[in-house]
């Protein structure tokens, strides 16, 4: 897992911090202790060895006291005992020197102390021999002449011990300078390090408050704009436009509105995958972001749709932008693994003034206008106007979408049956296909191309196809309990809604086991275009449900240049061709050609052909002759109500317990 670098940097930062406290907290207590415990052992040593230097004097004074007392008496046994203290202060002086020596000296009072040593064996030999003198009976001379000398001695040991006492002094004060002087060592890298620590705080708290604005500023920027173009989204574009809305009202300020669609999107999307459908919108928003003013808003709505707000901006100049991005999109060349592609623009245009009721209105128009301009023909801009043909028929389309989408479809929806009749051979199964009829206010049925292409703009659909494909099945199921021998095959439409939904496999699943539907007897109908494209979808679905024995066709079969292409993709049981195709073969010969080319290729790849339309005895005919499969058409047969034909069936199936 990629680690996040500011996170590590912080982490170790803040762990760099706490070692640089710890370490100043070490050193602190460390040092202080240790420079602490030094001084206290300085101080011990130093008194210790300054006593034991005057426990010295004082006995080399009392020695020197002792002398002189025995020189002022004349009494023999006076005398004796001055010289008995005389040698005890002599005991004195050695027990004070030993302790002296006891403790580790410097160079300095290791001479010293030398020197010390040999004046006091000259000395003590000198005060012994006075001593002596004193209690022998020389003569005074000889006697003062010793005692002055032994002065002379105790003279210069006592000045020797005062140089020693100095000299402790001495070293205790360079000690304690040493010790000031590394205690302000200390207190300098100290300082350092909390100075250090304290630069590192301060840049990480700098760095987590940068890094805290950029994800605050992200998880905004997320939440505002689409995450592959990074444009606005449809929740921050409609916060936008409610603004634009506002001033609009108050200011009588004039806005546009454009609501734009790709065209041939899909194509690209489903034949090249997503990763060059995602390349191709984030190349289209880079060029369409350099045709529109800076303060413009281009926002990505859906999928291949797009909205554009041109504030404070007339119907002159909004159409000079919308027809400048027309034309940058359909020349814009789309390369992808060799291969380029064109695709183009459908532009819806509104303008946005006082009079403008809603975000939801103004939307709805702007769609409805790029609606109209896909009717038109496509890539093109087409400006709303309520008194236009499109805008009335799209307005038209949208009132049936509405009543599907709020009416209950057993009220208002009805299930007819088309039979698909054998031209070549004797018919063993009954073939219907499933057709869908709306009902309106006045209880008239409604076309299907009235309502079903509105319906799969707006997503209606699927929720159509299931209510469809859920009440077929009832009616096999029933029909099958009824007559187990009937052999009826039903073909039911599936719109572009229910392929591009990936659950869509599972739901027919469950209704096949739901109503143990005979394997078989189910045949999808999928428009070519449709099929075309959503390919990967539709190839995936068909392969899913052939599994359960489902059978498939493709409907309106030659519609596309490039239908034969897509076969070896798709396998199909049935190729229905297009009805514009069969009504014009007596009178068109490319038709006819076409029709016999189509032929041809099913027998190659053992796919059996349906011609739809037939509605005279003359196509009929011909058909039958270029060797067709099967026909459906009002020749052939009318549609009528699945119910009627359930009675029809009846009378011509006896009941099971008859046939047994």
């Amino acid at each position: 897992m990629r680690k996040d670098p500011i996170k590590l940097t912080t982490g170790l930062g803040f762990a760099g911090v706490l070692a640089l406290m710890g370490l100043i907290s070490f050193i602190s207590l460390s040092q202080m202790s240790m420079i602490t415990e030094q001084m206290s052992q300085l101080i011990n040593e130093t008194n210790t060895k300054i006593s034991a230097a005057n426990a010295m004097r004082d006995s080399i004074r009392l020695r020197g006291e002792s002398l002189y007392n025995m020189s002022l008496t004349d009494d023999y046994i006076e005398r004796d005992e001055y010289r008995s203290k005389f040698y005890k202060y002599a005991l004195q002086y050695k027990v004070a020197r030993d302790t002296l020596y006891s403790y580790r000296m410097s160079s300095r009072e290791a001479k010293l102390l030398d020197q010390l040593m040999t004046q006091t064996r000259a000395a003590k030999k000198l005060n012994d021999i006075a001593a002596e003198n004193l209690l022998s009976d020389l003569p005074e001379k000889t006697v003062k002449d010793s005692i002055r000398l032994a002065n002379n001695a105790r003279h210069g040991i006592l000045k020797k011990l005062d140089e020693l006492v100095q000299l402790q002094e001495d070293i205790s004060k360079s000690v304690v300078d040493d010790a000031k002087q590394y205690q302000e060592t200390i207190s300098t890298i100290i300082s350092f390090l909390s100075l250090a620590a304290f630069f590192i705080a301060i840049y990480i708290a700098q760095l987590v408050i940068r890094e805290t604005t950029r994800k605050n500023y992200e998880i905004r920027f997320q939440a505002t704009h689409d995450e592959l173009t990074k444009l606005v989204n449809r929740k921050e574009f409609n916060h936008r436009l409610q603004d634009a809305l506002k001033t609009a009202v108050d200011n009588h300020e004039v806005h546009a509105l454009c609501f734009m669609d790709l065209d041939k999107f899909k194509i690209i999307n489903d034949t090249c995958g997503h990763k060059a459908g995602d390349q191709l919108l984030i190349q289209l928003t880079r060029i369409i972001k350099e045709k529109i003013r800076s303060h413009d808003t281009l926002a990505r709505l859906g999928g291949d749709e797009f909205g554009l707000l041109l504030e404070g901006c007339t119907l002159e100049k909004a159409t000079e932008i919308a027809e400048g991005i027309v034309s940058l999109v359909k020349n814009h060349e789309f390369k992808w693994q060799d291969k380029t592609f064109h695709v183009g623009v459908s532009i819806g245009l509104i303008m946005m003034t006082h009079e403008t009721r809603s975000i939801d209105k103004a939307l709805s128009q702007a769609d409805i206008a790029c609606y109209a301009a896909k009717d038109m023909g496509r890539n093109q801009v087409h400006i709303h106007g309520f008194g236009d043909k499109y805008a009335k028929k799209i307005h038209k389309e949208l009132g049936w979408v509405a009543q599907i989408n709020n009416s209950n479809c057993e009220q208002r929806f009805a299930l007819h049956l088309q039979a698909v009749t054998n031209l070549q051979e004797q018919q063993s199964t009954m073939i219907y296909e499933v057709l869908l009829r709306l009902k309106d206010d006045t209880g008239n049925w409604v076309s299907p191309e009235s309502y079903i292409p509105a319906a799969e703009r707006f997503n209606l659909m699927q929720d159509v196809d299931y209510w469809v494909i859920k009440n077929s099945f009832k009616y096999l199921s029933e029909l099958y309990k009824k007559f187990p021998e009937c052999n009826i095959q039903l073909s039911i439409n599936i719109s572009a809604n229910s392929l591009g939904r990936y659950h869509f496999t599972e739901f027919v699943i469950e209704q096949l086991q739901k109503y143990n539907i005979t394997p078989g007897v189910i045949c999808f109908e999928i428009a070519e275009a449709n099929a075309v494209k959503n390919i990967s979808q539709s190839a995936d679905i068909i392969t899913r449900l052939r599994k359960h024995n489902i059978k498939f066709a493709l409907d309106n079969f030659g519609s596309s240049m490039t239908s034969i292409s897509y076969l070896k993709d798709l396998q199909v049981d049935y190729l229905k061709i297009d009805g514009n195709i069969i009504k014009n073969i007596s009178q068109n010969t490319t038709d006819k050609a076409m029709v016999a080319a189509i032929n041809q290729a099913g027998k190659v790849m053992n796919i059996e052909i349906v011609a739809k339309h037939v509605e005279n005895i003359f196509t009929y005919n011909q058909l039958k002759e270029m060797g067709i499969d099967y026909v459906q058409g009002f020749y052939i047969e009318k549609p009528f109500p699945l119910s009627q034909q359930m009675e029809t069936l009846k009378k011509h199936l006896p009941p099971l317990s008859k046939r047994h």
